[in-house]
């Protein structure tokens, strides 16, 4: 009777291979995500306030709005009003720009509010339509209690105090206000995350800021969407 061949002796290797890959594609996979986490932490936009209350406001449509209806969506928004006689046409312009290029976006929504309380929604209406936006139920103009919209504008937003225009620096009768025309991003947790000067008289420094409000739309939209909004009582 012949005896069965002898088996050959497992080669330590043939064991320990497969542990030691797995063991490395392990090592490798959480490095990737610490340089992820790193590169994330870097691009992301720091938290500068918050949005605390609710406001009623009056749109250019004439029609009473809530801030409370863009919970869950990511803000822009600006601080201009219709008669300004220096850079709010341009903002809204360059904001124009930017709301054409993520007109895909529905959980983006711009917010533009005139810091005159003499501005009526036909003004506001007129000053839109002379620069070619369209009433668009995601961009809103908004009037609204002169006191409560500049503390509202100041204290969460971020935005400097609005100041009195000197008589002797004024460019015409219209010329009230100094005002900040730099333009804020909100998450949508309702977070200030940015202020963008895309108006800066530098042009290097407009390019930066202008860049830098798209990029950190793209990363709040996207985080948007991973977490989206859930309100106190949904369960």
């Amino acid at each position: 009777m012949k005896e069965p061949p002898a088996k050959t002796p497992l080669h330590p290797l043939s064991i320990w291979a497969p542990i030691i890959i797995a063991v490395l594609g392990i090592v490798v996979f959480y490095n990737y995500l610490i340089y992820r986490s790193r590169i994330d932490k870097q691009d992301r936009p720091p938290v500068l306030g918050r949005l605390e209350k609710d406001l009623e406001l009056t749109e250019r449509s004439g029609k009473k709005v809530h801030l409370e209806e863009l919970k869950g969506k990511v803000l822009v928004i600006s601080w201009v009003f219709t008669r300004c006689p220096r850079g709010c046409a341009a903002v809204i312009a360059k904001l124009k720009k930017l709301h054409e290029e993520f007109a895909n976006e529905p959980n983006l929504h711009f917010l533009s509010f005139t810091l005159d309380a003499d501005d009526t929604p036909e003004m506001m209406k007129k000053f839109a339509s002379g620069l070619s936006i369209a009433d668009d139920a995601n961009w809103w103009f908004l009037n609204g209690d002169k006191d409560t919209v500049r503390k509202f504008m100041t204290s969460q937003v971020q935005f400097r105090p609005v100041q009195d225009m000197p008589e002797k620096d004024r460019l015409s009768p219209d010329d009230k206000y100094i005002h900040d025309l730099r333009v804020a991003v909100i998450d949508h947790l309702g977070h200030v995350r940015g202020l963008a000067d895309i108006l800066n008289p530098d042009p290097e420094f407009a390019k930066f800021w202008d860049e830098k409000l798209r990029k950190d739309l793209r990363y709040l939209l996207n985080e948007q969407k991973k977490t989206p909004y859930k309100p106190a009582n949904a369960k």
